[in-house]
């Protein structure tokens, strides 16, 4: 076995070339020794270390803990790890970690390896601020998007949009230019030296243009809007993602104003000349199926089960009490009343939405609705069909043919004074046809026309009108009504 005879050699040859830095220190944090990459790094003339509290080199945001922290190692004794910021002789801050371990039967005395961490701190920093930037750009999307759903001004969002990007990107100096399409000439002078590069910008996608980032947000009524902020200010790719972003959302609002602005100019022309376009019948129509829906809902999960359950407990009552003859005959009676309650909600939640309507077809949910009206009413029902066998209606449909069944029945009811009412329907080339007749009272013809006393007619007019049909009426009076509905079985 050789034996080492070099100790002092090789001593110095690791004290000399070590990268970390190894010192020991007392108790008042004197440097008794250190390695050369210690006052190398930090400028401290190696005959002035052992005088020197080896603290000066924290970073003074660290020197308090740092202080606490060394009283608590000697207090206790403790072997530790600590990481913290240091600045070296050129007056930069890096990172250090720091092992220290008591010397045995040298009270106060640590030794300390100090490793420079400084790049992977840098790394972590930066990780962590672009997670947080990434939160705060997510958060601010979100709110940006809550917000947007109350803006109903071109205005209002363009202020919006502006204190978003101020807000987030502070030395983005937004502004917003807005170019007339017609002339290609902008409304503010002081985007004139601009102007040429205005009127070739595509819709949400960023342009540089003279160290200004540019991007075309919306067009109305032959007015481009284009949002500018300083290039300078997006230091990151997410940030420019989110610019990006948060225009996409702007870009979808501005076409829903527009949407909205057409919308009110149809209506306002319908006013004033009287009319009812088809597609403003089929969406009033469309709601009204969505309220009948909920209501039948809401009534059948709720009311309904309600009165069930209280029948049960009623049942189960008087099935465990002895009861006289005088409270089993009000209990009786309570119950009947409440199986009429439960027959009528049920009645009315199949009134307002058909259950099974789509599955069963207009055929049979129409013989369903002949057989139930015919129990509670004076008049007779006769139902025929034909040619059938390969029509197809869509759910809107046979919602609209069903309902304007309904409302003849319920024309019979109130006014007819009828004997007999006759239903056929049938397949007649590429169109739904409804012929309907009664023996009633009938009516005058003009009478057809839209009023508060024939609103009826008036809604079975419009709602076929809705599905790109039309009814006619041909009332004789004294003789009864006669009518005639043809719906096509592609809705335009």
């Amino acid at each position: 076995m050789q034996t080492p005879t070099n100790t002092y050699w090789e001593f110095e040859t690791i004290k000399n070339y070590i990268t970390d830095m190894i010192l020991i220190v007392d108790e008042h944090r004197r440097a008794l020794f250190s390695t050369p990459s210690f006052t190398d790094r930090f400028g401290i003339n190696p005959e002035e270390i052992y005088n020197t509290d080896v603290f000066q080199i924290l970073h003074p945001d660290e020197k308090e803990r740092m202080i606490e922290r060394h009283h608590e190692i000697i207090t206790h004794n403790l072997h530790a790890t600590s990481e913290y910021k240091a600045v070296d002789k050129d007056g930069n801050v890096c990172y250090l970690e720091c092992k220290v371990a008591p010397i045995p039967d040298k009270k106060g005395h640590l030794v300390i390896i100090a490793r420079d961490i400084t790049h992977r701190k840098m790394i972590e920093i930066q990780l962590e601020n672009e997670r947080n930037r990434y939160k705060q750009l997510q958060e601010s999307l979100k709110n940006f998007s809550q917000d947007l759903s109350s803006i109903m001004k071109l205005k209002e969002l363009e202020d919006r949009l502006i204190m978003e990007i101020s807000m987030i990107i502070p030395d983005a100096n937004p502004k917003v230019i807005v170019l007339d399409q017609k002339t290609n000439k902008v409304l503010d002078s002081q985007f004139r030296e601009i102007e040429h590069h205005l009127s070739h910008l595509t819709m949400g996608i960023p342009k540089e243009v003279s160290g200004h980032i540019l991007i075309k947000y919306g067009v109305q009524r032959d007015l481009a809007y284009i949002v500018s902020l300083e290039k300078s200010s997006i230091k990151e790719n997410m940030d420019a993602i989110w610019l990006q972003t948060l225009v996409y959302y702007v870009i979808m609002v501005v076409e829903s104003l527009n949407v909205i602005e057409n919308l009110i100019s149809q209506l306002q022309s319908t006013l004033q000349n009287q009319e009812k376009p088809q597609w403003i019948l089929r969406l009033l129509f469309n709601l009204s199926e969505k309220q009948r829906l909920d209501l039948s809902s809401d009534l059948h999960d709720t009311v309904l089960q309600e009165q069930i359950a209280i029948h049960r407990k009623l049942i189960s009552f008087q099935s465990r009490y002895e009861l006289n003859q005088e409270m089993k005959n009000e209990l009786h009676l309570l119950e009947d009343s409440l199986l009429d309650t439960i027959h009528q909600i049920r009645k009315t939640c199949n009134e307002i939405r058909p259950p099974f309507l789509r599955e069963l077809g207009i055929e049979k949910s129409l013989e369903h609705l002949f057989e139930y009206v015919q129990i509670s009413s004076t008049f007779r029902i006769a139902f025929t069909s034909n040619n059938l066998e390969k029509l197809l209606l869509n759910e809107e449909q046979t919602i609209g043919i069903y309902r304007i069944v309904q409302e003849l029945l319920n024309n019979a009811t109130k006014h007819a004074k009828a004997s007999i009412l006759r239903f056929h329907i049938c397949q007649d080339a590429d169109k739904f046809k409804l012929l309907y007749t009664d023996d009633g009272v009938g009516f005058e013809l003009d009478q057809v026309q839209p009023s508060f006393t024939h609103m009826g007619l008036t809604s079975m007019a419009h709602r076929a009108q809705s599905l790109s049909g039309k009814i006619d009426f041909f009332p004789q009076p004294g003789k009864g009504l006669q009518a005639e509905m043809l719906i096509p079985l592609v809705i335009e």
